[in-house]
């Protein structure tokens, strides 16, 4: 979940790849809104931990995507939260 937000990174269209093997490894790649996000590491953590638990899975690595994001890539259902939370997006 999008802290700031409160829905999924999906919604929000920060996730960007997941890709996995047969040995279990997952590599989950992600961008973030803006540079310097403070919820940088906690994000990264959270789906670490989420995807370890998925049965099968024996390594994670999130990778972070230096590409841009842009506001067009939230859902409509994030869109009408920052809206209702007065968020200009």
């Amino acid at each position: 979940m999008d802290p700031h937000f409160n829905v999924t990174l999906g919604e929000m269209g920060m996730l960007r790849s997941v890709e996995a093997n047969a040995e279990g490894h997952v590599e989950v790649g992600i961008v973030f809104p803006c540079i310097g996000c403070p919820a940088w590491e906690m994000i990264q953590s959270d789906i670490r931990a989420h995807v370890e638990r998925v049965e099968g899975v024996s390594r994670v690595k999130v990778r972070v995507l230096w590409e841009d994001w842009d506001r067009s890539d939230m859902s409509p259902k994030a869109r009408e939260h920052a809206h209702a939370h007065g968020y200009v997006v």
